[in-house]
């Protein structure tokens, strides 16, 4: 069995972002190209689309359901200018004759006749729905448009799944062929040096979470930005003060993302090492069962094997714990932000 010195490679973590390396990823991405640069037109459609989802519901609210009037630039002349009217055309004859009906409730200049939106309530149903049928048939609209844009949005997130997941997978199967060709190739010396499970550890799961990176971390990583740039366009153009409110707590999440990367980075890097320890662990007890039952060993390697996992689910604890204390820390800025 090797020692915990003979893990010292292992332990070279390195820097946290290698440029050499990223280069040499470049070549296994070229052949698949037009599959990436397909996803990412896909990722803007969808982005698109979903920064659209929420102005469609903001329209439907301020044009159909509680339409905005300005009563203080108006001909009426109403004290509790807060307060907000809904306004009906009484050049319309079923309009009017509701209007008459319910004189104590409607204030009447000219063609036109308010009336609070509290005071709607104490309509009969078929006279509110006879005055809003438009903003109703407005609604049934907004709502159409909704469900399209949510349908579109789903076959096109499907779409982009399906081409980078097969996209991230081509590029694994070659890189995976790759490394594999490249371990034949090695000297015997080598493999005396490096216990099979490292090994194992680094043509898996390594490359398992290379496809993670390629399937979904890239591509999530541009459509995050593609939708702060988005929002942010939007909510200055729908209402710059209540914007430069919300921009106030960038810092903060600027601060908590780079500390959380920081942090989720080691604890990722610590529970890799772990997981080829474990898999070296594997692998040279199989091998040598003979042996350590020859020598009446079990209970030692049991107990080296004990404290080694303990320290994998260390590793473990401490990377919940990251992201908890992210999650928590991002929930909080989102609850302050609305709140002010």
């Amino acid at each position: 069995m090797r020692s915990k010195s003979e893990y010292f490679e292992e332990e070279k973590l390195g820097k946290a972002y290698d440029m050499k390396i990223l280069k040499r990823l470049w070549p296994f991405m070229v052949p698949y190209k037009a599959m990436l640069i397909c996803s990412c037109f896909l990722v803007i459609l969808i982005t698109l689309i979903d920064l659209s989802v929420p102005y469609i519901t903001k329209v439907a609210i301020d044009r159909y359901i509680v339409p905005e009037f300005d009563i203080r630039n108006s001909k009426f002349k109403i004290e509790g200018s807060k307060i907000r009217y809904f306004k009906v055309n009484i050049a319309d004859t079923e309009a009017k004759a509701i209007v008459l009906k319910y004189p104590n409730h409607f204030r009447i200049h000219g063609y036109d006749a308010l009336i609070p939106f509290d005071d709607l309530s104490e309509l009969e149903t078929k006279d509110l729905v006879a005055l809003r049928k438009n903003d109703l048939s407005g609604v049934g609209l907004a709502a159409a448009v909704f469900l399209f844009a949510i349908l579109v949005n789903f076959i096109l997130s499907f779409i982009q799944i399906m081409i980078m997941e097969y996209t991230g997978q081509k590029i694994m199967h070659d890189l995976r062929m790759q490394l594999f060709s490249h371990i034949q190739s090695l000297s015997v010396s080598f493999f005396t040096h490096n216990p099979v499970g490292r090994l194992v550890t680094r043509v898996t799961n390594d490359v398992q979470n290379m496809h993670e990176v390629f399937g979904s971390m890239i591509i999530f990583i541009f459509k995050d930005v593609l939708l702060i740039i988005g929002v942010t366009v939007i909510l200055m153009g729908i209402n710059r003060e209540l914007a430069l409110i919300s921009f106030t707590v960038l810092p903060l999440v600027l601060y908590g993302s780079l500390s959380f990367a920081d942090q989720a980075r080691d604890a990722f890097r610590v529970m890799r090492l772990k997981v080829a320890e474990i898999n070296t662990r594997f692998s040279e007890t199989i091998s040598g069962i003979k042996i350590i039952q020859l020598f009446r060993q079990e209970m030692k390697n049991y107990r080296d094997f004990e404290k080694l996992d303990h320290e994998h689910y260390l590793a473990g604890m401490r990377q919940v714990r990251v992201f908890a204390t992210f999650l928590r820390f991002m929930g909080f800025l989102d609850v302050f932000v609305i709140a002010v």
